[in-house]
């Protein structure tokens, strides 16, 4: 949206970082005139078509209620050098989100099935096909404008650029992605004029257990916009966890970046981010490391995109080499609330090397297919 002057998200999202939630009557009207193909249709007038509402408007809503749902049926393949070929459907999701607002009291909450995957998400405790919730909250709009609102519940962390690619090495490295990594604690965000932000006191993931696991620390962004086509801005985050989830052992966790976004000229636009990450492994040494990516986005016609991606990473484990890929994506927004989604990724990701192996690379071809319908 920052192609069309947009530089904060709360306008359109009920999630005042954007990404996460559901969208405002406003930004459902924004998405049927400035997202998706209009066909020779024009949308100089300012008036959206009406199958912009929920459900496509046949189901009208007061104004203080805003519902949502979210189903995205993917086809994935991928080749590891010397590996056999992996391919299968993947359901990535299958979710209803609402959200309330009766004068300045807030209150959203979300509810999902997941096939597989999203355990840190899950409210029951099978291996797969569990029901999933990847954000619940309430809050209070502390103005009379709504720009600082004080939440408190399951959250997206606030940090770095919000992606639907939640598996770009920037959101997955950081754990900072709005898939499943979601953290209980406290926000508070503001958005004034060129500046916004948010902060985030973090309490850990209640729907992980034992105790042991959750992290505990904050989370935080400020981003500042000098004109309405280029946003800059800073992140930092700190965690720890008595046994971390994926180590296995007391982690202190540093993550610290910088990004931004900017459209050079309506069709275009770049956004590149860039975060340091490390950790302190009780009684396992300490490894610092990077992600990085840089995407750009050219719109030749209203509702159809293509991408480029390039990213960087390296872990910190000793000897490791610095993994690298790149992306080529097209995005159709064909009808109002659907659009298909293709991605071709190669990797060449860094092994560290083990006694007697030296370090090396593995080659991954992956390719990817979606179709995306939001209610």
């Amino acid at each position: 949206m920052i192609r069309h002057g947009y530089t904060t998200c709360g306008t359109c999202h009920t999630d005042p970082s954007g990404g996460a939630g559901v969208l405002t009557a406003y930004g459902r009207a924004q998405s049927d005139l400035l997202l998706r193909m209009r066909y020779g249709e024009s949308s100089e007038s300012g008036e959206a078509d009406r199958t912009n509402g929920f459900l496509w408007g046949v189901a009208p809503l007061p104004d203080e209620v805003r519902l949502g749902g979210d189903f995205r049926e993917g086809f994935f393949s991928n080749q590891v050098e010397g590996a056999a070929l992996q391919q299968q459907l993947i359901t990535m999701r299958a979710d209803l989100t609402a959200d309330i607002k009766v004068k300045r009291f807030r209150a959203a909450g979300n509810i999902g099935y997941a096939p597989e995957g999203d355990l840190p998400a899950a409210l029951t405790t099978s291996p797969k096909d569990n029901i999933i919730s990847r954000e619940h909250w309430v809050g209070v709009e502390l103005d009379d404008d709504g720009a600082w609102l004080l939440r408190g519940g399951r959250m997206a962390l606030p940090f770095g650029i919000r992606m639907i690619e939640h598996t770009l090495w920037t959101r997955a490295f950081t754990r900072t992605d709005f898939d499943a990594t979601q953290q209980y604690g406290a926000t508070l965000s503001f958005a004034k004029d060129k500046l916004r932000g948010e902060v985030m006191a973090i309490a850990g993931n209640f729907q992980i257990s034992p105790d042991e696991f959750r992290e505990r620390g904050y989370s935080t962004y400020v981003e500042y916009a000098p004109i309405t086509t280029l946003a800059v801005g800073v992140s930092s985050l700190f965690t720890r966890a008595t046994r971390d989830i994926v180590y296995g052992v007391t982690d202190y966790r540093y993550a610290n970046g910088v990004f931004a976004r900017y459209s050079p000229a309506t069709p275009l636009v770049l956004l590149a981010e860039a975060d340091s990450v490390y950790q302190s492994l009780t009684w396992n040494g300490h490894r610092g490391g990077f992600a990085a990516f840089v995407q750009a986005d050219y719109e030749p016609v209203q509702g159809f995109h293509v991408m480029l991606t390039g990213e960087g990473m390296n872990s910190g484990t000793a000897g490791e080499p610095s993994s690298f890929d790149g992306w080529v994506s097209a995005v159709w927004f064909f009808l109002p609330h659907m659009d298909i989604r293709f991605d071709g990724i190669y990797s060449s990701l860094g092994v560290p090397p083990e006694p007697g192996t030296p370090s090396s690379y593995v080659n991954v071809t992956t390719w990817l297919a979606q179709f995306h319908v939001f209610l």
